[in-house]
């Protein structure tokens, strides 16, 4: 799949500060009242990326027709929950808004509910078989938390040195999820070109020649082919930055304190490189099935039939 810029920053930066609205109801409910700019930014990295999502759309000014298919579109139902979380948060916001224990409860609910319907957007694509993969919601929904918990560390000093070592110990769920996804993704293949047009395993079918000469929408959307060196190299990048610089850094905070500016610029940088690549990685690894309309066997050859 193509790696769409305005869906990489949809994915990541939604989750991230749906992420830090999850942690932030789940502190309401335990009698800690959220500070505002904590609030106002978790509000405003989520409607970026929403925001990005919008600019990825064909007619951007249709976006609005998104809510009328919640019976049964995972976006649909995304958009739905994202507006009610958002709608809570800056309701909160507002001075002299009641603000109460029990709301965190709904806030952290609906946080997670928006980057969980995020993930079976893609999870529900069938035609995607990386995407069908059983971890993906997992690994959305622990890196929206992972990613959280590391801003609201840096975004408020007087987070306790506890809170670092958590952020730390808890880099290691979305590694271990991303270790498994990957494991899976380079056991995956396509359905055989064979079986694409009913016939049994092992006859041979090669096309005869090309199915058109031009790009079109399916092999600009649907067509993407990313080098094995390259593609290993980036995952390395991804558990460097993300689970091993990040969290080292938080865990350095605790012991020089005094240093927590520097630091917090290392981890945060190391942070969203990672989930950057790994967000790259997520739709650049990712076939979809149409690719065998154009190549039925797994030989190097592009999509208007030159290799």
């Amino acid at each position: 799949m193509k790696p769409a810029p305005s869906l990489i920053l949809f994915t990541t930066l939604s989750g991230t500060g749906f992420g830090m609205l999850g942690w932030l109801g789940l502190e309401l409910l335990q009698g800690v009242a959220p500070r505002p700019i904590d609030l106002a930014l978790a509000c405003a990295l989520a409607i970026a990326g929403l925001l990005a999502s919008v600019a990825h759309l064909g007619q951007p000014l249709r976006a609005w027709r998104a809510f009328t298919q919640w019976r049964s579109s995972w976006l649909s139902r995304e958009a739905w929950v994202a507006a009610f979380t958002l709608l809570l948060a800056l309701l909160m916001l507002l001075p002299g808004w009641p603000l109460a224990r029990w709301q965190g409860l709904p806030l952290a609910v609906l946080s997670l509910g928006t980057v969980y319907c995020t993930a079976m957007i893609y999870h529900s694509l069938k035609p995607v078989p990386a995407w069908q993969i059983a971890s993906v919601p997992a690994s959305f929904v622990t890196l929206g938390l992972y990613s959280g918990a590391a801003v609201l560390l840096w975004s408020n000093p007087w987070r306790n040195y506890e809170w670092g070592v958590f952020c730390a110990v808890l880099a290691v769920l979305p590694a271990t999820q991303k270790l498994r996804y990957w494991k899976a993704v380079d056991a995956l293949a396509l359905p055989s070109g064979s079986a694409a047009v009913g016939l049994s395993e092992g006859a041979a079918v090669a096309n005869f020649e090309a199915p058109h000469t031009e790009q079109n929408y399916l092999t600009r959307e649907f067509w993407f082919q990313v080098g094995r060196r390259h593609r290993q190299r980036l995952r390395q990048v991804v558990m460097l930055a993300a689970f091993v610089v990040a969290p080292a850094a938080m865990l350095a905070h605790v012991v020089w304190p005094a240093w927590r500016l520097p630091l917090a610029v290392v981890s945060l940088i190391g942070l969203t490189v990672g989930l950057l690549c790994e967000r790259w990685l997520f739709f650049a690894e990712a076939r979809h099935v149409v690719e065998r309309y154009y190549r039925p066997d797994d030989s190097d050859v592009g999509p208007s039939g030159q290799r």
